[in-house]
């Protein structure tokens, strides 16, 4: 009964392998392979794009928020493709912020 036992044991061991294996090299029909993952691009030798950052913050305005969002994924932008630094990025995201920063106006809470 042992080697009835050890045979079933070492044929599952086997069949495991080989399934494995085809797996692998891609040879079992309906295995699909993964895509090489996308390589970023190239750095490139161009200073990081001028931000215009004379924007005067008002309360929920669409005509302020949407520029300082493009200027904000612009600076994320550069950052991935490796135009800025990360000192760089930091610095200029703070100037943003602040430039951005929301004040009170008269008769504001």
């Amino acid at each position: 009964m042992d080697v009835v036992v050890f045979a079933g044991c070492a044929m599952a061991v086997l069949v495991a392998w080989c399934v494995v294996a085809l797996r692998i090299t891609g040879r079992m029909p309906g295995v699909r392979r993964r895509p090489a993952p996308p390589t970023p691009p190239a750095p490139q030798d161009q200073p990081a794009p001028v931000i215009d950052l004379r924007l005067s913050v008002e309360w929920a305005s669409p005509r302020q928020v949407w520029p300082a969002l493009t200027a904000e994924n612009t600076l994320l932008a550069a950052r991935l493709a490796g135009r800025l630094t990360p000192g760089e990025y930091r610095a200029r995201m703070l100037e943003l912020a602040r430039r951005c920063e929301p004040r009170p106006t008269a008769g504001s809470e």
